[in-house]
């Protein structure tokens, strides 16, 4: 196992972030155009107090998702950058 360099943790926060927005603008503009889906009823789950198709509920959704993208990606890359150290430990192995 060599060693590698640790996974930066803004750059991954920030990628992670704009998919979750991303994410999140497709599915209000898919249930825009087809309303009569039931899967967007999810976001109302995700996000408390949100209402589809009101620009304050919208702006609401695309805070809370960048939020959500930013505390996924903070726990990922810290159990990421954890795992050779961990993994160190168990096997007994040195680093090269």
């Amino acid at each position: 196992m060599t060693k590698s360099d640790p996974l930066p943790y803004l750059p991954t926060m920030f990628a992670t972030c704009m998919l979750f927005q991303v994410i999140y603008v497709l599915c209000v503009t898919l249930w825009g155009f087809f309303p009569e889906l039931k899967g967007h009823a999810l976001l109302v789950d995700i996000f408390p107090q949100f209402k589809l198709l009101d620009i304050p509920s919208f702006l609401y959704g695309l805070i809370a998702s960048a939020m959500y993208g930013w505390f996924v990606s903070a726990v990922f890359v810290f159990f990421y950058n954890l795992w050779p150290s961990f993994a160190r430990l168990i096997w007994g192995r040195a680093t090269v």
